[in-house]
């Protein structure tokens, strides 16, 4: 329980312009007055003073809105709902390989997968393809790291650029989403002057963990649990022993509060490399009994702070708070119900209070359908609808 005394504070995610609508017609936060806008940079930050009010000081006015919304979409069968709601975000946005930087696209990539479309100089291409195959995006540099085994292989680096909303904002963040895509091991990486592979990347990862100074394992879990087994060990670049589990209890020592998104982040690379050491059906004991234990309380709190309308809370799972900014509500409701996609039991994503937040999410997503939104806040909201789908209405 001692983990759980850190989910006490509030932070919040704004809309800024990113990821435009495609076609004639749509609307820029600039011109929408419940928009505010956020330095570029994705790092936490206390919330204004008027920006989170407890439930009950909601106002009428604006408790019609939301009803409204709420009322056009109840009716619709929530896995259709779902569904349209994912389809017209893929369909009627688009990124370009000229206007948008790898932090934009490879937020598009993690919704969408092998999906997602990126509009290039020689007409629209799968993003992911198209970054693998060295075309240029500005943000995603491969570069040539250390020397690997006898045969001397180079691995693979991706320059970090943190703060910029163009590269890489944390350390393995780019492996972690491509590695979400499930490709293979093998899967060719072109550089300016050669091309690596994916264990080539995974490799150079796992030898620089002393170079994360910022303590940020989450990205690192993701890729890691996704290409070895969760009792795998390594040695670092200087010299220590490195594992899984020790990367995991580092995470356990972190403040949730004052990560990046409320700690969701964290989170949610805490429960895939769950998920993944009971796909393996090794023992939960020691860290993995206390990840367990962090990630049933945080289930909790997201439905204990709740906010009457669906959303979930602005301060994420740390305390109450709602707002009538819709692009706090899509942030917080987003990056939470990420989280639950991807940890919750199913009895539990089944249950009534979490496919209110569905819904409502949906309903803010259409009733933006023609404002440009901030890549990160869009794109991870329709992560947790496309992790929710994939959980509970799978295709047959």
């Amino acid at each position: 329980m001692r983990h759980l005394l850190c989910l006490t504070t509030a932070f919040t995610v704004l809309i800024v312009v990113g990821c435009p609508m495609s076609g004639p017609t749509r609307t820029t936060p600039s011109s929408t007055p419940s928009v505010r806008h956020l330095e570029p940079s994705e790092q936490a930050v206390e919330p204004d003073g008027g920006a989170i009010e407890r439930p009950g000081q909601q106002t009428a006015g604006i408790d019609s809105v939301a009803a409204s919304a709420n009322r056009n979409t109840a009716a619709e069968p929530l896995a259709d709902l779902i569904a349209r709601t994912l389809n017209q975000n893929l369909s009627q946005r688009d990124l370009s390989s000229s206007t948008h930087g790898a932090w934009q696209v490879l937020h598009g990539i993690l919704a969408y997968g092998a999906d997602f479309k990126l509009q290039t100089p020689a007409g629209p291409q799968p993003a992911l393809a198209y970054l693998l195959s060295g075309q240029a995006v500005s943000g995603f540099e491969a570069e040539q790291g250390d020397n690997f085994g006898t045969e001397k292989r180079p691995g693979l680096r991706m320059a970090m650029q943190p703060s910029t909303k163009i590269g890489q904002g944390h350390r393995d963040q780019w492996l972690a989403v491509i590695a979400q895509s499930r490709l293979p091991l093998n899967t060719p990486i072109k550089g300016k002057m050669q091309t690596f592979t994916l264990e080539d990347w995974m490799r150079q990862a796992e030898f620089d963990v002393p170079m994360n100074l910022e303590r940020e394992f989450s990205w690192s879990l993701i890729a890691l649990t996704t290409y070895r087994n969760t009792n795998h060990r390594w040695m670092g670049r200087d010299g220590s022993q490195y594992s899984i589990e020790s990367l995991l209890g580092s995470e356990l020592k972190q403040s949730l509060p004052s990560s990046v998104c409320g700690g969701t982040h964290r989170l949610i690379g805490m429960a895939m490399a769950l998920n993944q050491r009971r796909k393996e059906g090794r023992p939960i004991t020691g860290v993995w009994a206390d990840t367990d234990l962090l990630i049933a309380g945080a289930i909790q709190l997201a439905k204990q702070n709740q906010n009457p309308d669906g959303s979930y809370s602005v301060a994420y799972l740390h305390r109450p708070g709602w707002t009538r900014d819709m692009g706090e509500t899509l942030g917080s409701t987003g990056h939470v119900l990420e989280f639950l996609a991807l940890a919750a039991p199913k009895q539990t994503l089944s249950q009534p209070w979490v496919e209110r937040s569905v819904r409502r999410l949906c309903g803010v997503l259409n009733q933006c359908s023609d404002v440009d939104l901030e890549c990160g806040v869009l794109y991870h909201a329709l992560h947790g609808l496309s992790e929710y789908q994939k959980r509970m209405f799978p295709p047959s």
